[in-house]
């Protein structure tokens, strides 16, 4: 029986389909969670790669056609984005929203950017400031905000006080209430297995191998230097481990552009004569069968070494280790990993420590702990963090909206910032255009002879 009372609509970036990263997936399994509650759920993407018109409704949209986003707003009664994705759509209309607003904000996506452009060494003093209207733009259309962790909550709090949203109308709200947890949750059904998909099937794996299992991809803030030194003693005292990684890249480098770490981790592993030896890249393991690989493998793993990223983290790949109760080896750092570890599932290693990460592995793998054992003990932890219990709080919001008491003033500011950002914009690409015209003129003939004339007495003419 569904709700016809209130329709949720969820708007992603993501991919929805049978390959899905973690925003995508986030999206996915909040809409079908919320659809179990009786609730109607359209599911916006601009990548509908699984059609259909049931409950969820997947939809598909255009960013540079407004009118094709207008179309699903109006069936709507409230509206769920990511942060980023909310201000896009905000963007992208040219104003605030009228309906009551979810604001996901289980992840601090403006901490993810700064990492890649400090990675990738790039210089762009506007880059803060974008990020900060950016932020002050989805924080003030919020009604209610869903994060993962309370040590995320503490930290949307201070951002909420900073952008005017904690005020004379707000203060009495109960953080609990106004930030409500929705953790990354798992399926109700175990993973299942009908057969191998990795030993004695994948060329170079045999049946009896051992596998270690890194289920995601490489990003900026992974650990990959420890990583290879952590492999380089496991493979020295073991020849029948082989390391299979869902992948090295996002599927879709639009959406996620390719991570430096990981090129140049696939070529430390081409050089070490690795490659379809001792260490396997899958492409993307489709969302559906994730749960055989995991069955399968012997040991999980994840290391990152960026302490701010790691503070505000919530993986969905721990979370897979969790649902098929796979012992895992994962950094220190973020909450996920810490109650992994008390609950028996993970072992924790510090940033940096390859030999540590080398001797945890090669113990898992000589001494494993029973997969009924550990799922015994995450029982209770599993059956908290189900899709349909952790989503709670939105269905809750979704049948009796409320916007904030704040609501038309905070919204009345959002409209500054949206001009602000279309000059900005402006600005920008005036910049990049005179970058490109003073980049030609520096190749041109003329110039290149006057910088060898001027580079006699050491200086440079352009």
């Amino acid at each position: 029986m569904v709700d016809r009372t209130n329709r949720l609509l969820i708007i992603t970036h993501e991919h929805i389909g049978p390959r899905m990263a973690g925003p995508g997936i986030r999206a996915w399994e909040i809409a079908r969670a919320v659809a179990h509650h009786g609730i109607e759920v359209i599911l916006a993407t601009p990548y509908p790669e699984t059609v259909s018109l049931e409950n969820p409704q997947i939809v598909g949209f255009s960013w540079e056609d407004p009118a094709s986003l207008e179309r699903w707003l109006r069936q709507a009664d409230v509206i769920m984005a990511t942060g980023p994705v909310l201000s896009r759509v905000l963007h992208c209309l040219g104003r605030p929203l009228p309906h009551p607003t979810i604001v996901d904000i289980y992840y601090v996506a403006e901490i993810e950017q700064l990492i890649l452009a400090a990675q990738r060494g790039v210089s762009f003093p506007m880059l803060t400031d974008l990020l900060i209207e950016e932020t002050l733009a989805y924080l003030r259309q919020g009604d209610l905000f869903v994060c993962a962790t309370e040590r995320q909550r503490d930290f949307w709090l201070g951002a909420l006080w900073m952008s005017g949203r904690l005020n004379e109308d707000t203060v009495a709200l109960n953080p609990e209430a106004w930030i409500a947890l929705v953790p990354m949750g798992i399926p109700e059904d175990p993973p299942q297995w009908d057969g191998p998909v990795l030993k004695g099937v994948v060329p170079g794996i045999g049946p009896n191998d051992k596998v270690i299992l890194w289920l995601g991809g490489l990003w900026e803030w992974t650990d990959t230097q420890t990583l290879l030194e952590a492999l380089a003693h496991v493979f020295a005292r073991r020849s029948d481990v082989r390391v299979v990684f869902g992948a090295a890249q996002h599927f879709d480098p639009q959406v996620v552009p390719p991570m430096s770490r990981a090129a140049q981790f696939v070529e430390r592993c081409r050089a070490a004569g690795w490659l379809g030896r001792f260490v396997f890249f899958l492409g993307w393991i489709p969302y559906a069968q994730r749960g055989a690989y995991l069955l399968e493998a012997d040991v999980g793993l994840s290391l990152h070494d960026h302490p701010l990223e790691s503070r505000y983290a919530i993986r969905a790949r721990s979370l897979d280790y969790l649902w098929a109760s796979l012992p895992c080896v994962l950094s220190a750092g973020d909450i996920l990993a810490e109650q992994l570890e008390l609950c028996g599932l993970a072992r924790l290693v510090g940033p940096g420590d390859a030999r540590a990460v080398a001797d945890t592995l090669l113990a898992l793998l000589e001494d494993p702990p029973p997969r009924p054992v550990l799922t015994a003990r995450t029982q209770s932890l599993r059956e908290a963090w189900t899709w349909p219990r952790v989503v709670r709080p939105i269905v809750d919001f979704v049948r009796w909206p409320e916007r904030a008491p704040d609501a038309d003033r905070a919204r009345g500011r959002i409209p500054a910032l949206l001009t602000l950002r279309k000059e900005n914009d402006l600005l920008r690409q005036e910049n990049d255009s005179l970058r490109a015209h003073l980049e030609a003129i520096r190749r041109g003939r003329l110039v290149r002879l006057l910088n060898a004339i001027y580079g006699l007495w050491g200086r440079r003419y352009l």
